[in-house]
């Protein structure tokens, strides 16, 4: 069996359809509308990763930044449903890290839906602490927890 070929590169305009296709499927009530997601992908002052695996977007992550700031935001991380298994938000995450390491930050955080326990679990693993709750954050009602950790030299 041949290995797929896995890239991290920058989005495009062009990828745009896609990302927000993924982006529907991934988080439904909760996704960027078509507008926030080619905004992310071509003019917001962060940075719009895409994960491809021979050449088909299987995920992305969305990094913010905030001028005057020693943290770097990772906004959103999505994998594709057929994706999922392979350990792609992983290596999105691992990314972020590197970015905030080129960046000069000294810190990554998130917000994540109380109820994503998988993707709790994952940040756990990566070092993220529990750092507060945001109260009813998302539309359903439910909490975001704050996570955070340090960005290692």
């Amino acid at each position: 069996m041949e290995t797929a070929k896995v890239m991290i590169r920058l989005a495009t305009k062009a990828d745009t359809p896609e990302l927000y296709r993924v982006e529907q499927r991934c988080f439904d009530a909760e996704s960027f509308s078509r507008r926030q997601v080619n905004y992310l992908a071509v003019q917001s002052s962060g940075s719009f990763w895409v994960l491809t695996e021979d050449e088909k977007i299987a995920g992305f992550i969305v990094l913010l930044q905030r001028a005057n700031s020693r943290a770097l935001r990772a906004y959103s991380l999505a994998v594709a449903p057929e994706f999922r298994g392979k350990k792609y938000a992983q290596q999105l995450m691992q990314k972020a890290d590197q970015q905030a390491q080129e960046l000069g930050k000294d810190r990554l955080y998130l917000e994540v839906s109380e109820h994503n326990h998988g993707a709790i679990q994952l940040y756990r693993k990566l070092g993220f602490e529990l750092t507060g709750i945001r109260p009813r954050y998302y539309r359903d009602g439910s909490n975001a927890c704050l996570m955070e950790k340090k960005v290692e030299d």
